[in-house]
């Protein structure tokens, strides 16, 4: 029988990734049967063809139009990873998982009607080598890239869904087929066990749900009617958020960054040492009037001071609507006697001069800049592009070189912290 509320981690790491028939981990190379997962792909006739390749760190590779990127997992005996996408709604977090370390599978597409107006699936670009690579974690990932191409004939809300099922149901193959292969390391996450005399911290993790193109998916739902809710942290580790946001992409949040979500894995890590962790309360940021925003925020606060938190950390996904949302809980959280640290990027224009942050409040008086979206950056000629060959709604060579704004740089200025920028005061 599963222990509830405690999850079996078993990682399999990948120091290379390969293209051919026998599918399977072999001395830490992963072999993806070409065959086999474009037949998978091909299943849902909304997904016209599929281009197979693979862009390892280092190579001169740029990866274009991207969407979501997952990380290959799947359960060992019962359950199902991505509930309520790949199995039904029985709760994540327990049990046993396999992940294949140092890998994603990164869909890149565009789609099949034109856009217009505020939600849209906007240029998204990973380079795998040279000065640039920095702008993006997945640069030191082997990626698995599907190019899809969409059928003409379908809406762009259909084709989102493909698009969604076709990274999620390759993970899950990927994984399974290293099943049988020992894994190299093995951890239980368990928070159980609480020191009375160690401070709590809870972890507000705010979430985007704006609508299509920029919506974030809990056990397969939107979240869209979503209050403040405590989750386990293992269910956020297991699978239980899927990403469906293409928007903005130097801060997104893919589903390969909630599956390893970095403040999570730091938090399990001190459990014990010098704090114990709480717990995990979701939010839907771009609550759109004044009054929700108050709803939501004090809604959040009350949750942190029933678990008796002493801490918070807080992030959100997106601009400035989003950041409204935050602050508001940054602020009654303070109000109820919890420190709070807030992560964020900035937006202080191309010069740095501009007001770094959209919005805040006085009680936000420590803050984490992860960096700012506005720089523009130089982009080098490629050997290779995969995903398309100009960007995305213009004439530009995808090849370069070109001058490229931070802000469609894949995760490049990500709020959870997964990349390596940073903010400093002088």
């Amino acid at each position: 029988m599963r222990q509830p509320h405690s999850l079996t981690m078993h990682t399999i790491e990948i120091d290379g990734v390969v293209l051919g028939g026998d599918a399977g981990v072999s001395n830490g190379t992963l072999t993806v049967d070409v065959i086999a997962v474009t037949a998978l792909v091909l299943e849902d006739p909304r997904i016209a063809g599929v281009e197979i390749e693979i862009a390892r760190p280092g190579e001169s590779t740029r990866i274009v139009h991207c969407l979501d990127a997952v990380e290959p997992r799947t359960k060992i005996g019962e359950g199902s990873v991505f509930p309520g996408f790949l199995g039904g709604m029985e709760t994540v977090g327990q049990g046993e998982t396999l992940r294949l370390a140092g890998v994603s599978v990164l869909v890149a597409s565009r789609y099949p009607q034109p856009f217009s107006g505020l939600l849209q699936a906007r240029e998204a670009v990973v380079d795998m080598s040279g000065d640039t690579a920095v702008y993006s974690p997945f640069s030191r990932v082997a990626n698995v890239v599907l190019a899809l191409t969409p059928n003409p004939d379908i809406e762009n809300d259909d084709y989102d869904d493909a698009v969604r099922r076709a990274s999620l149901r390759t993970a899950e193959y990927l994984a399974g087929t290293a099943a049988d292969h020992e894994p190299d390391d093995t951890t239980v996450w368990d928070f159980s066990d609480q020191d009375p005399d160690l401070p709590k911290v809870v972890y507000f993790y705010q979430l985007q749900g704006q609508g299509r193109m920029a919506d974030t998916f809990l056990y397969g739902h939107d979240i869209h009617n979503l209050v403040p809710t405590l989750i386990h942290p293992n269910e956020v580790l297991d699978g239980a958020i899927v990403s469906g946001v293409y928007v903005y992409a130097c801060y997104k949040n893919p589903t390969y960054l909630h599956q390893n979500n970095p403040i999570i894995w730091e938090l399990q890590a001190r459990h014990g040492k010098d704090m114990n962790f709480a717990g995990v309360i979701i939010n839907r940021g771009h609550n759109y009037t004044q009054a929700d925003k108050e709803r939501s925020s004090h809604w959040a606060a009350k949750l942190a001071e029933f678990i008796g938190a002493d801490g918070a950390i807080l992030t959100a996904e997106g601009g400035g609507n989003s950041a409204i949302d935050m602050m508001l809980a940054c602020q009654y959280m303070e109000q109820a006697g919890i420190k709070t640290t807030v992560v964020s990027s900035e937006a202080a224009g191309a010069d740095g001069y501009d007001f770094p942050l959209f919005y805040t409040v006085p009680e936000a008086d420590a803050i984490v800049s992860i960096g700012s979206e506005d720089e523009v950056i130089a982009m080098p000629k490629v050997e290779r592009v995969i995903g398309g060959d100009t960007l995305l709604d213009t004439e530009t060579p995808a090849i370069g070189p070109f001058d490229l704004k931070m802000y469609f740089h894949y995760c490049g200025t990500n709020q959870l912290g997964a990349n390596v920028l940073v903010g400093r005061e002088f």
